[in-house]
């Protein structure tokens, strides 16, 4: 059963729409948020257990529940208590892909706890830490804060020193986001954010890619790819040169690839924004991001520079307005596609965010195929020390697997001829 309720504060526009999302979608598990580390060398399970304990006394939105008051959704910060950490012994590479499988399926019940752990045992010193979160309690800026706290509150061999040492304060939980979000939208910011977004979208149009072929559910399909360390090296320099981030650079590229494969100049691609606009957020988790569509209107015959020039300005104006999410943009009808926001592009959190626990060696894991998402296409950018991963989540009822194929192929041409030549035209 839940512990006690310490505080109570009313969900935020954004949870909202989450909650509405898994309720009349249901089943499909898309807002479980995975996490998946395999762990080589000698764990101290007393210690881990005892280390998400801490994180989780540390987060509220950890340990928050959510319940209906009417209409109203409502969060219910609970008091700490022990997170449980319980042991899986798989013996093959086919038995742990089905309890990877297994753990992100499992329904998360917002009603008890946001928060799932299992410790998957290959070996005697080879294990999976498999963490799943509900999207409700957590978004990707939040996912590199708790795998940073996880590593510091771990402490093999027993407690030696206050749990906190050697971490930054936490000056907002995610309750005290939500209250200043509620106030700053009372106040105006909402209606400002709201006229900033619709006069951007007003005739916007989804990028002219394949048409859905079949109703109902999405049929998730996932495929992945590297960029290797020559190209890697040759976008960092041009990154520095050009003083633009890796996020414009990536976006750029993508949005490179969809001109040269519909030649529009039109092109809207949503992306995830961390809405962390006040310094006191920084060490918050919770769901605070935000979805947002960025319209690039792209000049005739573009080189890549070009590209990254208009993607450098649109991230910049959304960067200025990232707290209204586009389901809070008002548009009548005609004034622009439905579904405007199925493709989405984003960064995750670079090497400086990976989960470390002392005496082991630790690699992040891919989440298992067949796993679902909430857009038609996601395509993500998981950058390494030397390297960057690349990930697609698609619905095979509107891509092909040959499709998307195609689609990673013309992207890596591209990542190879900006790396040494970014002046040179993109189109067909």
């Amino acid at each position: 059963m839940p512990t006690s309720v310490v505080r109570e504060v009313l969900a935020t526009p954004g949870q909202r729409l989450l909650w509405l999302m898994e309720h009349y979608r249901g089943g499909d598990r898309a807002l479980n948020v995975p996490a998946f580390y395999r762990v080589r060398g000698e764990l101290d399970e007393q210690a881990l257990a005892a280390a998400l304990t801490d994180l989780v006394r540390r987060h509220e939105a950890l340990r928050t529940t959510y319940e209906l008051a009417g209409r109203r959704l409502v969060q219910q910060i609970r008091a700490p208590e022990p997170v449980p950490l319980p042991r899986q012994r798989v013996s093959d590479l086919d038995e742990l892909d089905a309890a990877m499988h297994e753990h992100v399926r499992a329904r998360i019940d917002i009603a008890t706890a946001p928060l799932r752990a299992t410790l998957i045992e290959q070996a005697r010193d080879e294990f999976v830490l498999a963490l799943s979160i509900h999207h409700l309690s957590t978004d990707g800026w939040s996912g590199g804060v708790i795998s940073r706290d996880l590593g510091l509150l771990y402490r093999p061999g027993g407690p030696a020193a206050d749990p906190a040492a050697g971490l930054p304060g936490v000056p907002w939980q995610f309750a005290d986001f939500s209250e200043w979000q509620r106030l700053r939208f009372e106040n105006g910011a909402l209606a400002e954010g709201q006229r900033f977004w619709r006069s951007r979208l007003a005739g916007a149009r989804a990028p002219r890619l394949p048409a859905a072929t079949a109703a109902g559910a999405r049929l998730p399909g996932m495929s992945g790819f590297t960029l290797g360390e020559q190209t890697v090296a040759g976008l960092t320099e041009l990154c520095r040169t050009l003083r633009a981030s890796l996020f414009a650079a990536g976006l750029a590229m993508f949005a490179a690839v969809l001109h040269a494969r519909t030649a529009d100049q039109d092109i809207a691609i949503s992306s995830m924004f961390a809405n962390r606009i006040r310094p006191e957020s920084a060490q918050t988790v919770g769901f605070l991001a935000n979805l947002l569509v960025l319209r690039l209107r792209l000049p005739p015959e573009p080189t890549y520079l070009d590209v990254l020039g208009v993607v450098r300005g649109v991230v910049l104006d959304a960067l200025a307005h990232q707290e209204v999410p586009y389901h809070l943009v008002p548009g009548g009808p005609g004034e622009r596609d439905r579904g405007l926001e199925n493709i989405l592009f984003q960064v995750a959190a670079g090497p400086e965010y990976a989960l470390r626990l002392e005496g082991t060696e630790i690699t992040q894991l891919p989440p298992p195929r067949g796993i679902a998402s909430r857009f038609d296409l996601e395509f993500a950018l998981l950058p390494g020390s030397t390297t960057i991963d690349g990930m697609i989540w698609y619905d095979k009822a509107r891509f092909s697997s040959s499709w998307v194929r195609q689609l990673i192929s013309d992207y890596r041409a591209m990542a190879d001829a900006v790396a040494a030549h970014p002046e040179l035209p993109v189109g067909r």
